[in-house]
């Protein structure tokens, strides 16, 4: 009798101890996990909506990689923010190759109100074909496009992921479609830490 009175404390403890581990250890919100992203006090104040979205910049010296994909990811990501991402062939259209090297025009021409910049440092795809593990790094800025020349950025630094996609493979048919639900997820991480534009507080700019 003794014996099962002892199981059944022994028990109640393990519980108690494991809830007061989950309640020590609550889940972090969306985009906590990019501690290299950070907004300005400006993103509040300026609380752009149009935004320009650029070619992604290589600079990891690798070729073939799916640029395209993730600037198309980033873009759907941002409607998903709340703001209102300028159509990808107009931005194209105005700034010839797509960077703001090769503007034909200074940013906000277009009454766009950001630019948002993303720069591809690092890509790390040894463990993508045994594991389907990818590691992306890379600089992802957005910009009041008024204010270009020195103007700290509203939001953005260096962020690192490391995506595993195992889970998925034996449901993708192929590398191809893989890799692009890669992107998505990468954009997705990535943009959880850009705070959602808020309409009512819209500026008069």
């Amino acid at each position: 009798m003794r014996s099962r009175r002892q199981s059944r404390t022994l028990c109640s403890l393990a519980l108690l101890a494991l809830a007061a581990g989950c309640a020590s250890a609550p889940k972090l919100p969306p985009g906590a996990d990019n501690p290299g992203l950070a907004a300005n006090e400006a993103l509040k104040e300026t609380n752009p909506l149009d935004v320009a979205v650029l070619k992604v910049e290589n600079r990891t010296q690798r070729s073939n990689l799916p640029l395209e994909s993730m600037r198309k990811y980033f873009h759907a990501g941002l409607v998903e923010r709340h703001y209102s991402p300028l159509a990808l062939q107009f931005v194209d259209s105005k700034y010839k190759g797509g960077t703001a090297a090769e503007a034909s025009y200074a940013p906000g021409d277009s009454e766009e109100q950001a630019v948002l910049k993303i720069v591809l440092t690092g890509w790390d795809d040894r463990l993508w074909k045994s594991h389907a593990r990818l590691i992306v790094d890379a600089d992802v800025w957005l910009i009041d496009a008024q204010r270009t020349a020195g103007a700290e950025p509203l939001w953005g630094g260096h962020v690192s992921r490391t995506m595993e996609m195992a889970r998925l493979r034996e449901f993708t048919a192929g590398d191809g479609p893989l890799l692009e639900r890669t992107m998505q997820d990468f954009a997705e991480q990535v943009l959880a830490s850009l705070p959602a534009r808020r309409p009512e507080l819209a500026s008069a700019r």
